[in-house]
């Protein structure tokens, strides 16, 4: 992650993630599919997953951390190495089809929504 990020970039990255998991009295998260705890390291990777960030609140997902990105309140949400590589069978509700995560880069945060990014079928777009 670091290697490709810009000088600087992954360290102002860390900070980030650090200091609104801090602000929220948290070292760990949780999966937002499984709810696995997930320790959090002080380097790179910081869990044994992906963060991502979306300006929604999940209601259904209740391990989120508030954060604010350039001026804009969002939310930090983790997904483990197991969900995202299928080793845990994550199903749409809607239409039965299973979510695969397994392009996501580990150890890194997406500055968006990962699982609205790449929506299964079209009652998942529109679902909250």
């Amino acid at each position: 992650m670091e290697d490709d990020a810009q000088v600087g970039q992954g360290e102002d990255l860390r900070k980030f993630i650090l200091a609104a998991l801090s602000a929220s009295h948290r070292n760990v998260v949780n999966c937002a599919l499984c709810h696995r705890a997930l320790p959090v390291f002080e380097q790179f990777p910081l869990v044994d997953g992906t963060l991502f960030l979306s300006p929604s609140r999940h209601d259904e997902i209740e391990y989120d951390v508030p954060c604010h990105l350039q001026g804009r309140l969002m939310h930090l949400y983790a997904v483990c190495v197991d969900c995202l590589e299928g080793v845990h069978k994550i199903i749409c509700i809607k239409c039965k089809s299973r979510w695969d995560g397994s392009w996501h880069q580990l150890g890194t945060m997406y500055t968006y929504d990962i699982l609205a990014a790449s929506p299964c079928c079209q009652v998942s777009t529109i679902c909250k």
